[in-house]
């Protein structure tokens, strides 16, 4: 086949026009910082980096929601920890004033400070992580834990018994709030007995509300193991969502980054030949033209 000067010259162009596409191309991939401009690209490394990508940001969303759940586990265990300490010192008042030496007088004014406990721990009963309260089931924007009115004793519980959960691995939920009236009631319940049995100077009330705070106190610690168990096994799993992530975006990085040494390296090549093939061209052009004058 006889190649013409017409053949020649699109040949040139073209090849001018192939080695600007390369050149563009780098300098897209040098200021962005990506091999991946389009999916044309690399189809197969845009596949890969999209999946990869998926799983950076559901590694992410888990360590998210294992933060939050630590939060509220903590927050659970910082009340239990203080309910704890008041259910020990009304136990020490209740042996105080159950002792045969305890007047009605002396056994008035330790329940002075019973009452005080009694308020301290529907306090904590109203404890919230942020505006969410902890000890209230799922209707948790209204304390679980109440008092009818200041004559009253306090422990009437306005909550429900749903389950507050997040998703903290791939197939796995935990269940974060701790059960308020399994926790709660018993400590109520010994307080308030307790109460009683001093105003009405009764021994055996007293001596009765001294088993039922030990029954208390099982209750809360019950609680307590519980969600220091749960901390634990969050603690395992941040440490695996974080190796994910950090893997997962390790290889992320090796399918989309640029190695812009290679880049800039390559880019100066491109640019190389451009300029030779611009020289080239202008010969080739020149004598076509001087062909059409002939």
């Amino acid at each position: 086949m006889r190649v013409t000067q017409q053949m020649l010259s699109a040949t040139t162009l073209n090849n001018i026009e192939n080695n600007m596409n390369r050149i563009d191309q780098l300098e897209g991939q040098i200021t962005s910082g990506t091999q991946l401009t389009k999916p044309s690209d690399n189809p197969i490394g845009t596949a890969q980096a999209l999946n990869l990508q998926d799983t950076v940001s559901q590694a992410g969303q888990y360590l998210t929601n294992i933060d939050q759940a630590s939060s509220w586990l903590n927050a659970t265990d910082s009340a239990l920890s203080s309910v704890t300490s008041a259910i020990q010192r009304a136990r020490e008042l209740a042996v105080q004033a159950g002792s045969d030496t305890a007047s009605a007088s002396d056994r008035q004014s330790i329940d002075a400070e019973v009452q005080q406990l009694q308020q301290q721990v529907l306090a904590l009963s109203q404890t919230k992580n942020g505006s969410t309260y902890l000890f209230a089931g799922t209707r948790s924007d209204a304390p679980g834990y109440t008092q009818a009115n200041p004559s009253s004793v306090p422990g009437a519980y306005n909550g429900n018994s749903g389950q507050i959960q997040r998703q903290v691995a791939p197939g796995q939920t935990m269940t974060v709030n701790a059960d308020p009236t399994t926790t709660f009631d018993p400590v109520f319940t010994a307080m308030n007995q307790l109460h009683t049995g001093l105003t009405s100077n009764n021994d055996a009330a007293i001596s009765t509300a001294i088993d039922n705070l030990d029954t208390a106190l099982n209750s809360v610690m019950s609680s307590r193991a519980t969600v220091g168990a749960k901390t634990n096994r969050l603690d395992s799993l941040q440490q695996q969502m974080s190796s994910v992530q950090v893997t997962m975006t390790g290889l992320l990085s090796n399918v989309k980054d640029v190695d812009m040494a290679q880049a800039m390296t390559q880019f100066s090549m491109e640019q190389t030949v451009y300029q030779a093939s611009l020289q080239a061209g202008a010969k080739v052009m020149q004598q076509s033209l001087l062909d059409y004058l002939h």
